[in-house]
Parts: structure tokens; C-alpha cells; sequence
């Protein structure tokens, strides 16, 4: 399958609020309200790592579907890797390397696809994290690809944002490489908290191994194909002074140097003499000298403030029956929360359900209403200011907030 430009009016997308909250569905929109994706025909986007190996994304927002699969030489039909949607998503389907590595060769061959760039940011959301994962390599690349929204941005993709619902670490994921060189995943639920692994890459899986090894050989020769041996020992000491000193100049000059030394990779040149952000930089430095994956932006950037970053889940269940307004009380309880979670930095809470009673008259009526409530880093924070917010509303009794996890603990609310 021949790779697809970036459609233009994708690549405008990029650069609106609207178009993340719809493919993210942030905070449980789906994009149904906009008019804009009805009908739409959704993307394809297709990479080119070489080799005639693809990786193909599709979009559809309409529907709230995203597809991930590969596509071998003259195979036109992709075959799955993963899915995202509302009903029954298997995304995590890609380790960090992998995707990073892609994103490098794709990068390489294709210049409307920069690295980190919209193929990072888009096809991230199929990243699941490990143990092995370091942070420091990581977060620097995804805060470019994802860039900076409008100041008024109801919502906009960050690192953490995407750590939050990535991170596999903590939460009993396994990586491991079985006897054919295949990377599986796994989790010992026992460990799991509140994550729940959901991937078509297990042990024993129909997952297309022979197919996805064949086409990560293909990006790492694409990548390392990118610049000669013998220009890598003309540049001396260039590099690690770069690196070391945070130093672009000395980047611009480590690409004069290449070029000087017949070099004429224009991805790597531009790169280094007009860098659109340092992280780039720090992967086509990686690429010149052979340094492994990660390391020197780990070292340019140092380490990560998302290192202690985590996302905790909370299940409020108000009860509301006898209300005057029960429906009007869950709203404006849910909204202090939200409220209150996110001026403080702190997590945010959306209505997810309501259960119904017959009342004396024999009619049906809002009794209860489920609330899910995200905390982010600081549980103990997080769980007390919701508890204070919920307190100034004056719960019933019969409402009960907990910790969803392993243990599934009830916060004494008074």
C-alpha cells in the first residue's frame, strides 16, 4: 500500500481544540454534537517506513472509530493491530520504541511528516507503557508532537494527558519477548488497580507478529541507512558538545560537517541547521552518531516532571431521590466537583449514569446518579477536596464515594 500524504484538511485539524476533544474523546464527548462529522468520510493515513512496509491509521470521528494495522509489501487490506472506540476498544497495541522508532523512519522518508509530529501525536493514543519506560526519553517527544492549543482551549492533548491514560506502569503490565522474538503483553490482575489491559497482543495471540517484526526491521534499517559510517567518525566531538551544552549552533554545525562529508539527507540537515524543537534535534543526533534510542533526549532534556504523575479513579454514587430537582441537584453537585477538581489542577468528574424508582404514583423517577471522578497525582488531595465539595451540598446518607482499585475502599464522607 503506497503511503498517503497527510490530508490537508487533516493537517488544519491538527491545530483545532475541536477536532482533539472529538478524537480523544476528552472528558466523554464523542464529537456527536458537531456538525462537522456527519457524513464526514473520515482518514487514512498511511506511513511509510520502507521496504514497502506500512503502518496504516484510520479515522473516523463520526463514529468515534479509530483502526491501527499493517500493511506487508502487497498486501492492500491492513491487518489489525488495534482498535478505539465506545464499545469494546483493544488499544494498547504498541510499545514507546516502537511507535518512536516508526515515527523516525517515517519521518526520514517523508518530509510532511516530521518527527515528533502529527504521526506521533495521532497514533500515540496505541502506546501502552511499561516498567521499562523512561519518562526522560519519552515526555520531551510527545510534548512536541502534541505542541501548544489556544490559550482558550476547552481541551488540547498534553504528555500528561496522555500519560494518564497510557501508563501501564504500576499496574501489573508485562512486557516480555517469547521464544520467536515477539513482544507480548500481559497483566496479573492482582496488580491491576484500576487499569484494565485490553490488547490483541497477548501470548498465543492472533496478533500479526511475523508481519509487525518485519515491518519494525524495515524502519530500524530505514534509520540506520540514514547516515554512513564513515560520515559519523568526521564529526568528532560535535554531537556530545551539542548535547551536552544544549548548544543548536553546535547541531547546525554537526550538519555542515555532515554535508561537508557527502552527507545529503535533507530530513537530517533541516533537521539540524532549522530544528522545529530541540527534541527533534535530539532523535537525529541519535541517528548520526548511533546513539541508542532515547538517550540523548533524555540527557538534553533531563528528567521529566510527569516522573510522579499518576491518575486515580473515584465512584461517587449521590443519591438523590426526594430532591425537589433530583436531576437539577446532580447536575450542579457534578459541576462544583468538576469545578473545583480543575481549578486546582486536580482531576475533573462527569455524570456517567442514574438509576430509576417507581414513585407512589406509579411513574418512574431519578434516584441516584453515577459520577466518575479522575484524580491526578495527589489522591489525597484529590479525594478530601471532593469530599469537602460534596459536603457543602449535603449529601444523603445513602451516598457513597469510593477509591476504584484493588481494594475498592469507601471514603467516610463524614
Amino acid at each position: 500500500m503506497p503511503g498517503v500524504p497527510l490530508a490537508a484538511d487533516l493537517r488544519d485539524l491538527l491545530k483545532d481544540p475541536s477536532f482533539w476533544s472529538a478524537y480523544e474523546r476528552s472528558d466523554g464527548d464523542d464529537g456527536a454534537d458537531d456538525e462537522r462529522w456527519e457524513d464526514h468520510p473520515g482518514w487514512t493515513l498511511t506511513a511509510d517506513v520502507g521496504g514497502g512496509h506500512t503502518l496504516v491509521l484510520e479515522i473516523d470521528i463520526e463514529l468515534g472509530m479509530v483502526n491501527l494495522g499493517v500493511c506487508p509489501p502487497g498486501v492492500t487490506e491492513p491487518l489489525q493491530l488495534g482498535w478505539d472506540d465506545d464499545a469494546h476498544p483493544f488499544p494498547h497495541a504498541l510499545r514507546w520504541d516502537e511507535l518512536d522508532l516508526i515515527a523516525r523512519a517515517v519521518a526520514l522518508r517523508d518530509p510532511d511528516l516530521p518527527h515528533p509530529g502529527p504521526l506521533l501525536a495521532l497514533v500515540s493514543r496505541f502506546v501502552l507503557l511499561g516498567e521499562h519506560d523512561d519518562l526522560d526519553a519519552v515526555t520531551p517527544l510527545l510534548a512536541a508532537a502534541f505542541g501548544t492549543g489556544p490559550a482558550d482551549a476547552a481541551y488540547w492533548p498534553t504528555a500528561r494527558s496522555w500519560l494518564y491514560r497510557c501508563d501501564g506502569r504500576g499496574r501489573g503490565v508485562t512486557w516480555q519477548r517469547d521464544d520467536a522474538g515477539n513482544w507480548t503483553v500481559d497483566q496479573d490482575e492482582d496488580q491491576s488497580g484500576d487499569f484494565t489491559l485490553y490488547s490483541l497482543r497477548g501470548p498465543e495471540s492472533e496478533f500479526p507478529f511475523d508481519a509487525w517484526r518485519e515491518l519494525l526491521a524495515a524502519a530500524g534499517r530505514t534509520v540506520s541507512d540514514a547516515v554512513p559510517g564513515p560520515a559519523r567518525d568526521a564529526l568528532g566531538d560535535l554531537p556530545a558538545r551539542a548535547v551536552a551544552d544544549r548548544d543548536l549552533s553546535l547541531a547546525g554545525q554537526t550538519g555542515r560537517s555532515l554535508a561537508a562529508a557527502g552527507v545529503g539527507h535533507p530530513v537530517i540537515l533541516r533537521g539540524l541547521d532549522g530544528p522545529t524543537d530541540p527534541a527533534e534535534v535530539c532523535w537525529i543526533l541519535e541517528t548520526v552518531t548511533g546513539a541508542a534510542q532515547g538517550s540523548l533526549v533524555a540527557r538534553w532534556f533531563g528528567p521529566s516532571a510527569l516522573r510522579v504523575a499518576r491518575r486515580y479513579r473515584l465512584d461517587l454514587h449521590l443519591e438523590v431521590g426526594g430532591r425537589p430537582d433530583p436531576r437539577g441537584y446532580a447536575s450542579t453537585v457534578t459541576r462544583d466537583l468538576d469545578r473545583a477538581l480543575r481549578d486546582r489542577g486536580l482531576g475533573h468528574a462527569e455524570q456517567t449514569g442514574s438509576s430509576m424508582r417507581r414513585d407512589a404514583s406509579g411513574g418512574y423517577v431519578t434516584h441516584a446518579v453515577s459520577v466518575d471522578i479522575a484524580v491526578f497525582d495527589d489522591l489525597a488531595a484529590g479525594t478530601d477536596l471532593v469530599r469537602h465539595t460534596l459536603l457543602r451540598h449535603d449529601p444523603a446518607p445513602e451516598t457513597v464515594l469510593r477509591h476504584q482499585g484493588g481494594t475498592d475502599a469507601v471514603v467516610a464522607l463524614r
